[in-house]
């Protein structure tokens, strides 16, 4: 399974207060706060722990076709071992950190994905449908729809095509991951 998360470090700079009172111990573990709090940037800490714990609740929610429900301090990240646990099951965690944004991808081990990241809200879209055209699926004819739990899913006509992936967008940033 796999999820993704994106982070437009601008916009969350502008639109967050994750520095008000409580705001932190509804979001982390008392050991991911500490990390934040040693951090030589707190607010970088913040949002790779954010973009960790989103994507791993992505593919978590996929893995076990689970309704939506987000409990981001049942989510340990572990940013030194590139993990986080959930009920006992463990997920690897590939992040990547630009003065512009932060990505995470959360997948179980020993799989194979493809992952992108593009300016512009769309452009993940359009690049999953081409990635399918080397696939040998028409892609003019593959749509992005939800499941009922919100999961994204992918429809050839109204056939569903079983190939997990995950896309995210953040501001001026989009970011797909999808399995190989």
């Amino acid at each position: 399974m796999i999820g993704n998360d994106i982070v437009d470090i601008q916009l969350a700079h502008i639109q967050s207060n994750w520095q008000r009172r409580g705001w932190m111990q509804k979001i982390y573990t008392p050991k991911e706060q500490n990390l934040i709090l040693k951090s030589t940037n707190p607010e970088r800490e913040v949002w790779i722990l954010w973009t960790m714990k989103e994507a791993t609740y992505k593919a978590h929610q996929r893995r076990f076709g689970l309704q939506p429900k987000y409990n981001p301090k049942s989510f340990e990240c572990d940013t030194i071992q590139k993990r986080v646990i959930i009920d006992d099951f463990e997920y690897e965690i590939n992040t990547s950190i630009t003065n512009e944004y932060i990505y995470s991808v959360a997948f179980l081990s020993n799989i194979n994905y493809t992952s992108e990241v593009f300016t512009g809200k769309y452009e993940a879209k359009k690049r999953v449908k081409e990635l399918l055209n080397h696939k040998s699926v028409k892609a003019l004819q593959i749509h992005m729809d939800k499941d009922t739990n919100g999961i994204p899913i992918l429809k050839n006509n109204h056939t569903k095509i079983d190939i997990p992936f995950s896309l995210t967008h953040h501001g001026k940033f989009s970011a797909f991951a999808i399995l190989q």
